[in-house]
C-alpha cells in the first residue's frame, strides 16, 4: 500500500486537495446561478469536509438530518443550520451534497420523489459528481 513511503502521502494530499477545488467551484457555480443546494446527514463526515472545503451557509441552505438532538442547532465550525427531514421534503432542494454518502444505496432508494421531482445529488467521494 506503500504507507512507509512520503510520496503515497503527498498523493493522497494531492487527492484531498483536488477533490477539495472540485467540490468548491461546482458549489461556487450553483450559489452564483441562484440554485438552493442542501446538505444530506449531519454527519462527522460533513463537519470534515464542511471545515475542510470552506464550505458555509451561502454555499448550503441546510443540513437535512433526522436525528432529533441534532436538528435546530449548527454544523461545527460553519455554522450551518441542521434542520429535520420535514423540513427537506417540505421544499426540495434544487442540488444536495450527499455527506451521508457511504449509505448512497439506502438514501437513493429513500429518496426516489426528490429525484422524480428534479433533485440533483452532488457526491464528492471518490470524485466529485452531479447525478442527474
Amino acid at each position: 500500500l506503500g504507507r512507509d513511503r512520503a510520496e503515497t502521502f503527498d498523493t493522497f494530499r494531492q487527492n484531498c486537495e483536488a477533490s477539495r477545488d472540485q467540490l468548491m467551484v461546482v458549489l461556487n457555480d450553483l450559489r452564483e446561478r441562484g440554485a438552493k443546494v442542501a446538505g444530506y446527514g449531519a454527519t462527522s463526515k460533513s463537519t470534515t469536509v464542511i471545515n475542510y472545503c470552506g464550505i458555509t451557509a451561502n454555499h448550503i441552505a441546510f443540513i437535512s438530518d433526522t436525528t432529533p438532538t441534532k436538528q435546530g442547532k449548527f454544523s461545527p465550525g460553519a455554522h450551518v443550520p441542521i434542520r429535520p427531514y420535514e423540513d427537506f421534503v417540505a421544499d426540495y432542494p434544487h442540488y444536495t451534497v450527499l455527506f451521508a454518502w457511504n449509505h448512497i444505496q439506502e438514501i437513493m432508494e429513500k429518496e426516489q420523489a426528490y429525484k422524480a421531482a428534479g433533485g440533483k445529488w452532488i457526491n464528492f467521494v471518490p470524485k466529485v459528481d452531479i447525478q442527474e
